[in-house]
């Protein structure tokens, strides 16, 4: 179980001494990391189709094998921007009213491999349930490199790592979607995690009292607005 936030939304689902700025994959015990930082543009040694080195003979003289290409390759970039706020709650019926809608606006944890965009977004009432969504926009640096999808795809593979469940029957237009389970004490809460092309995306619903244990509906009210951020991308 993880923990997550309190109402209305002061943080991401994951912890930010971990995550600063915005939630990068993880440094040890798999491979994730190492994906996204050294396939970015550093793909030298690696033999998936980015060229052979010269090779010196005894005499230190070149061989005729094809010189060496320093640009790596991926999917391409699918978005290069984020909607707002109520584009998002546009989409689904029933919301709590918008009591948190941040512009969206440039990440702190930027690198030189990668420009980040962060969306914040809070719907709230007292006796009803209430959700939140942020988003991740990851563009990548050197065109043509796959860096952004490939960043916003590690997000998602560090939460089913952490033990949530991928959701079969999709959600939206997401590449690949699961369901978040939290620790969150007295007030029941679920969330969806997913990403669709280089967007990566958090969803959490919270309860509207200490009573309601539905989980059922939680997942539902859950997946409904992961469907409606999903489908707000353009």
């Amino acid at each position: 179980m993880q923990q997550g936030p309190q109402y209305p939304y002061p943080q991401q689902p994951y912890p930010q001494q971990q995550y600063p700025g915005y939630p990068p994959p993880k440094s040890g015990g798999k491979t994730v990391l190492v994906v996204v930082l050294v396939a970015v543009g550093v793909l030298v040694l690696a033999g998936a189709g980015v060229g052979a080195f010269f090779l010196l003979t005894a005499d230190d003289k070149p061989s005729t094998a094809a010189p060496p290409t320093t640009s790596a390759t991926g999917e391409p970039d699918k978005y290069t921007s984020l909607p707002r706020c109520s584009e998002v709650g546009s989409r689904m019926k029933n919301l709590p009213p918008l009591t948190r809608d941040d512009a969206p606006e440039p990440a702190g944890g930027s690198d030189d491999q990668l420009e980040m965009t962060s969306l914040s977004c809070s719907w709230m009432k007292s006796g009803s349930s209430s959700g939140t969504v942020t988003m991740y926009l990851s563009e990548s640096k050197q065109k043509g490199s796959g860096a952004g999808t490939r960043y916003a795809a590690a997000g998602y593979e560090n939460a089913v790592e952490d033990g949530a469940k991928p959701i079969t029957a999709g959600i939206g237009q997401a590449t690949k979607a699961a369901d978040v389970d939290f620790d969150s004490g007295r007030t029941l809460q679920c969330g969806v995690r997913f990403y669709q092309g280089n967007v990566d995306v958090i969803v959490i619903v919270s309860a509207p009292d200490e009573t309601d244990r539905d989980i059922a509906r939680c997942r539902r009210n859950a997946h409904n607005l992961a469907k409606a951020a999903s489908e707000s991308l353009s």
